[in-house]
């Protein structure tokens, strides 16, 4: 890993969330979803997509959910969430991709996950992100087919 690399995640802060940080996490989904999913899904599915986290509904899962926030100084730049066995909605700014923040996060829930003795980590990845967990050790369990569009069930267990 880059000196710069190690620097930058160094200067990284990670904190649950709270109702008041569901518009910018919302407003960093959104983003991401635009940016990292256009290649893999039509413009239909994008809008569904990014209308399952208005500021609302992601209130909603705040509430419900552990959602660790990752910051680089005062910039929200990722978020990753567990419910259950489930790692659910992570993201990672665009701007900041290929910098190891989504590995650190990853990591982060499934840590937490361990210590609530869950033994096998299952998520819905998108078509785009499936590689990303693939290298993480996520294994691909089947094809799912939604209303927002294709997405991959896999699973980990957690050793």
């Amino acid at each position: 890993m880059s000196r710069d690399r190690l620097a930058a995640i160094k200067s990284l802060n990670t904190r649950q969330a709270t109702v008041a940080d569901a518009i910018p996490l919302s407003g960093l989904i959104q983003r991401t979803i635009r940016v990292s999913n256009s290649k893999d899904y039509d413009q239909k599915s994008i809008d569904m997509l990014c209308a399952i986290f208005e500021p609302e509904p992601v209130a909603e899962r705040i509430e419900n959910e552990l959602i660790l926030l990752c910051f680089m100084g005062t910039e929200l730049v990722g978020a990753v969430g567990l419910k259950d066995d489930y790692l659910r909605s992570m993201f990672v700014d665009p701007t900041y991709h290929g910098r190891g923040l989504g590995k650190m996060l990853v990591s982060r829930i499934e840590e937490e996950a361990r210590q609530k003795a869950i033994p096998e980590m299952m998520l819905h990845s998108s078509l785009t992100a499936r590689e990303f967990y693939s290298a993480l050790g996520y294994e691909f369990v089947e094809f799912q087919s939604y209303p927002e569009g294709p997405f991959v069930l896999m699973s980990k267990p957690l050793r």
